[in-house]
């Protein structure tokens, strides 16, 4: 099959599409043929695992990926081939790829290829996400990065499950576009002081939850602004690492801070209970994607150029075919 790989260099990295052996399908995965991948900052990065002077192999990115079952493992129930699916996957950039069933979606009815890859890491980690948090209605919720894929599918996740929500962004517009979709008020992160204007939002009460993709200087405001008993749950974090804090001072508030990783979470949901209530939003119009930027597969190297850039609100998806 085609596949498009990283391919480590001394001087850097090259994505290449080049022949590789399809994947095996085990017991209770599915096999599936890919019309459409979608972008997610995780695809950037490039963690070298060989070990110390050894040359790091190859290796095929991505995490979404909407198609069609090709087939069915052993155990697998509840899907056929031929039936459309998106899915969570390690290795999407390809022309097939396998996903656990657990992590096998329906796709919400009416619903293009193209926009159904952009799904599952961000919705998923957004309502993962508030379910560790305990997001109840009433509280106010802060999503950063309202332009990210993550902060997109958050700002309107938390306003669907009756949060007040508050956003972040780098510029005014994104704020815009982040009260778009339904957040009360932002904070432009690059004019503004993060820990002041949120508190003043709140009338210095400060959050009960944030979602925190960010880092760096963003998440020391955050700290400083967040409510008796709030939570902070962090996912990445692309502006730096997190300043080191002092967790007996979080006790004694009533306060934690815990990361989070989508695959985890979405593997113990057997039921997809996350996946359902959705999907139900999906068709009923409560929740919706943006997709800004359409590619195709070929384009790989530009598409993650763009989504590096920033400049992108929402989400990138490329093309299989």
């Amino acid at each position: 099959m085609k596949a498009v790989r990283i391919h480590f260099l001394d001087n850097g990295d090259e994505l290449r599409m080049e022949d590789v052996p399809a994947p095996e399908l085990e017991a209770g995965h599915v096999l599936i043929k890919a019309q459409a991948i979608g972008l997610n900052r995780a695809d950037l990065y490039r963690r070298r695992m060989a070990p110390e002077g050894e040359p790091e192999p190859p290796r095929i990115p991505g995490l979404d990926v909407a198609g069609v079952i090709e087939a069915v493992g052993a155990g697998v129930t509840g899907w056929s081939a031929g039936d459309p699916v998106t899915a969570l996957v390690r290795g999407a950039y390809a022309e097939y790829s396998v996903a656990t069933a657990a992590l096998a979606y329906r796709i919400p009815a009416g619903m293009s290829m193209t926009d159904a890859s952009s799904l599952p890491c961000v919705f998923l980690t957004a309502w993962y996400a508030f379910q560790m948090a305990g997001l109840a209605p009433g509280q106010t919720a802060l999503i950063h990065s309202a332009g990210s894929g993550v902060g997109m599918a958050g700002i309107q996740l938390a306003k669907a499950l009756g949060a007040r929500v508050l956003t972040s962004a780098g510029s005014d517009e994104r704020v815009a576009r982040g009260c778009e979709l339904g957040a009360e008020a932002g904070v432009n992160y690059s004019t503004q002081d993060v820990a002041a204007e949120l508190l003043r939002l709140t009338d210095g009460r400060g959050v009960d939850m944030a979602l925190d993709t960010v880092g760096g200087a963003i998440f020391d405001g955050t700290l400083r602004a967040l409510a008796e008993g709030g939570h902070i749950v962090t996912v990445g974090g692309h502006t730096g690492p997190r300043t080191a804090y002092e967790e007996q001072e979080l006790e004694r508030k009533g306060q934690w801070v815990k990361a989070m990783g989508v695959f985890n979470e979405a593997q113990a949901d057997e039921a997809q209970a996350g996946w359902e209530k959705m999907l139900a939003w999906f068709e009923d119009g409560t929740l919706r994607t943006i997709v800004q930027e359409v590619l195709p597969w070929t384009e790989a190297t530009r598409a993650q150029e763009l989504l590096n850039s920033r400049g992108v609100f929402g989400k990138i998806v490329m093309e299989v075919g």
